[in-house]
């Protein structure tokens, strides 16, 4: 039993012994440098920004693959153009990548060139083999956002809210960020006073709407402000603001006026009010202007909202001395409560009531002259008739 054990012991050991020697001798074979190397390849490149400005500073990082299996030595790595500045080289120092992983290299680069396309190149140089050269695709371009007015008013009038809209387009090859729009101009009440979007694609266009209110004339100012990248850019586009009565108010017009007076000298107008614009007349209020007095029952007379085409009777009461025409005066609000006032010139120079002077003579006392005329006229004809 215990010879047994001893040579079971015996064989054991000689397996294992031909074991190691067999896994040292794979472990003394590799692969040759040159292959070894071969076996690395750029797999990503990414950039930032896509495109480049004239004058932008971004990076470029590239993504280097061992396909391998063995550790491949890199002795530096660099990347070089006569038209992209490349920022500092950070990676002189020697280096290596192990079989089947990855390392990514960043370089800071500055697009000192005008509009076009540039391949700067990126290069490997290996410790035990040759080197590799991978060319990449830089392009300048300087076409900035567009910007237009998709929609204004026809005119600007003072204390009148109107809405702008713009349109903004990215006829760029890449995506802007952080792209906001705001507004500059004296004698304006704007909401939002700023307005932001974001990200904005390439090809891709946005509606930005402004609520407008001007006070006075002058210019606005739009503002568009975005990044490509880390850098800043910025457009802009001037709207000049002319103040002028809109095109589309209310137009509150008096007819069909008829006049009537009263004995103690109180003159009674009435007739329609038209809205003739194309807006909603709001608290439409109707009286009579100096000269006139306005005096009850119908000192000023309430008509309420007017919409566009729509028309309403109206009655006003006032005294005038010595006047031929009086002004009735129509008052109206639109729909941002701005106050507007209406003037029509009436004519009442048939309706001034004739004034008397003293008091109309007592009854009895003109029975008693009708009563002397008789008597008088009849002496009168007796001695006529005596004769």
């Amino acid at each position: 039993m215990k010879s047994f054990n001893f040579i079971g012991l015996i064989l054991l050991i000689s397996v294992i012994l031909v074991f190691t020697a067999s896994a040292a001798t794979s472990t003394s074979v590799t692969t040759d440098p040159q292959t070894a190397a071969g076996q690395i390849s750029v797999t990503k490149v990414t950039l930032d920004p896509e495109v480049f400005y004239e004058g932008d500073k971004g990076t470029i990082a590239l993504e280097v693959t061992n396909n391998g299996v063995d550790s491949v030595a890199i002795h530096r790595a660099t990347f070089y153009d006569n038209n992209i500045e490349v920022v500092g080289n950070p990676y002189e120092a020697s280096t290596s990548i192990g079989g089947g992983n990855k390392q990514t290299f960043t370089y800071t680069v500055v697009a000192d060139a005008p509009e076009g396309i540039y391949y700067p190149v990126f290069s490997i140089s290996f410790r035990d083999a040759g080197s590799l050269r991978y060319p990449v695709k830089v392009q300048v371009e300087n076409a900035p956002l567009s910007v237009s007015l998709l929609e204004k008013p026809d005119t600007f009038s003072a204390g009148k809210k109107e809405q702008v809209k713009l349109l903004i387009g990215n006829p760029r090859d890449d995506s802007v960020n952080g792209l906001t729009v705001t507004v500059q101009g004296g004698g304006f009440d704007v909401v939002p006073s700023s307005y932001f979007v974001g990200t904005l694609d390439s090809d891709r266009s946005v509606i930005v709407p402004f609520t407008i209110t001007p006070s006075g004339p002058g210019d606005l100012v739009f503002n568009v402000n975005y990044k490509n990248g880390i850098n800043p850019h910025e457009t802009s586009l001037t709207v000049p603001v002319t103040l002028l009565d809109s095109k589309k108010q209310a137009r509150p017009v008096v007819s069909n006026i008829q006049e009537k007076s009263d004995p103690d000298g109180t003159i009674h107008i009435t007739g329609d009010v038209t809205n003739a614009g194309l807006e909603p007349a709001k608290a439409v209020i109707i009286t009579s202007s100096s000269p006139a007095v306005p005096v009850d029952p119908y000192k000023s007379y309430v008509v309420g909202g007017l919409e566009p085409d729509d028309f309403s009777s109206f009655e006003v009461t006032f005294t005038a001395d010595n006047v031929t025409t009086v002004p009735i005066q129509v008052t109206y609000r639109d729909s941002d409560g701005n106050l507007y006032t209406e003037i029509s010139i009436v004519d009442i120079t048939s309706k001034i009531p004739s004034k008397t002077t003293g008091s109309p003579l007592p009854l009895p006392i003109i029975g008693l002259i009708i009563g002397l005329a008789v008597v008088i006229g009849g002496v009168i004809w007796y001695s006529w008739r005596k004769r």
